[in-house]
């Protein structure tokens, strides 16, 4: 077994465990240890490594371009949200006496409405839930079961997960003056949606996980240690894994596949975000969008001007100013004919349970 190859399925063998081992070959070092302790493995551990790769690659690389069926996407997008709103804030909404989460479940099951008290917290998630649903309405996904929601956050931010789930920070409505710059940010965070840009991302970390799974599988089926020796660490735990990937569902499978599943997924979206190109293909959805529903489509622009020209959070997002450009030539262009709404009004009453005081 070349050398080169042997890297490869090591490297798939990590599952972003992020050992030494697997630190030293993506820094170019290490391959020539590598290469020898496969050859102290004797022809028949090499064989067994050669299989492996074999195995993984026609078991595994189908997923990178498979279709997401809705359920998937749905259970895959709910442990991403649920994520981001543990990590960055809580929910704004006030008379939820409810704290058992079987009960819960079991009235989510149920389908059972859970209906919360007139109050200004309450009134103001609904809001952003109005302006979002009705925002979907014209987008090329209106049918699915889209959650909007509002987290107690100082810091500007909004993120989507798959399955149609949108949250805002506090600290980002608190920066709007009027409608149409909420309508925007909830426009782009559908266009990342419908457009299925963490779907791309899912897809490539379930490949990878599935060919450790497959591959660390079949050499610690052989039982032969010193191939078994050569693997990452981890990479015999994953192995018991592998054959949730003949009948992969997401919804239904036990705690510790999903958890291997979504650990690397949420690692991921954590680490690398949108790549530029994906966040604008989402700003131009969210300027179609904000047209059709009858807004000003030009203070969108106005509201990423005054974020400032950060870029985000991430080195591969675009600059403001990149955005606010390709925005008006596209509003100056072919949304022309369209872009004649309002600013709708003005926001400051609505959001004031949760202005600083």
């Amino acid at each position: 077994m070349n050398a080169a190859r042997l890297v490869i399925v090591l490297a798939a063998l990590n599952l972003g465990s992020g050992c030494a081992l697997f630190n030293s070959v993506t820094r170019g070092e290490g391959v020539g240890a590598i290469a020898a302790a496969a050859a102290n493995a004797g022809s028949e551990g090499v064989q067994i490594f050669e299989e492996a790769g074999r195995r993984a690659k026609a078991k595994c690389d189908p997923i990178r371009t498979s279709e997401v069926a809705w359920p998937e996407e749905r259970a895959m997008g709910g442990v991403v949200s649920v994520k981001q709103v543990s990590s960055f804030g809580s929910l704004v909404l006030e008379g939820m006496t409810a704290t058992d989460p079987a009960a819960l479940a079991k009235e989510v099951t149920d389908k059972k409405k859970v209906s919360l008290p007139d109050g200004p917290k309450n009134d103001l998630s609904a809001y952003v839930a109005v302006v979002g649903r009705n925002l979907a309405r014209y987008s090329s996904r209106p049918d699915i079961a889209w959650t909007f929601a509002v987290i107690e956050n100082e810091t500007p931010n909004a993120f989507s997960a798959p399955g149609g789930y949108v949250v805002v920070t506090t600290g980002l409505l608190n920066k709007m003056t009027n409608e149409a710059q909420l309508a925007g940010v909830l426009a782009h965070e559908i266009g990342h949606i419908v457009l299925k840009h963490s779907i791309k991302q899912y897809r490539d970390v379930k490949a990878t996980q599935c060919d450790g799974a497959t591959a660390g599988g079949y050499v610690v089926g052989k039982g032969i240690q010193a191939a078994i020796s050569l693997l990452p660490a981890g990479a015999a735990e994953a192995a018991k894994y592998a054959k949730f990937f003949d009948d992969y569902n997401l919804d239904t499978a036990e705690g510790g596949f999903v958890a291997f599943i979504m650990d690397a997924v949420l690692k991921g979206i954590e680490t690398f975000g949108n790549v530029k190109e994906d966040e604008f293909q989402a700003d131009a959805t969210s300027l179609e969008l904000v047209a059709f529903a009858g807004y000003d489509a030009a203070e969108y622009e106005k509201f990423l001007t005054a974020l400032g020209n950060s870029g985000g959070g991430f080195s591969n997002h675009p600059s403001t100013s990149d955005r606010v450009a390709k925005l008006k030539a596209l509003r100056e262009g072919d949304l022309a004919p369209f872009a004649v709404g309002t600013a709708k009004p003005d926001t400051a009453k609505i959001f004031a349970p949760i202005m600083k005081k």
